[in-house]
């Protein structure tokens, strides 16, 4: 079983892998179930392009929460009010 610091470590390390370096910031964690797994749920704020009209997108890693395995990468719309 991996705790939140170790489920951080593992999605920001997915993050430079799959989407290359940046200063990706944590936002929000949490555990929940999906797809049969437990798993933590990572979100980091990923910095974009500075052309790109927004300069943040959000992406959630799903990190197994017994193997420490990506189980998912997910883009998470931010909510505007």
């Amino acid at each position: 079983m991996i705790d939140a610091k170790k489920a951080v470590e593992l999605a920001m390390q997915q993050a430079i892998e799959m989407l290359g370096p940046g200063a990706a910031s944590l936002e929000e964690i949490e555990r929940e179930s999906y797809q049969g797994h437990e798993v933590w749920s990572i979100t980091l704020n990923v910095p974009r392009s500075p052309a790109a009209f927004f300069r943040a997108q959000y992406k959630r890693f799903l990190i197994d929460a017994d193997t420490g395995e990506l189980v998912a990468m997910k883009l998470r719309e931010p909510v505007v009010q």
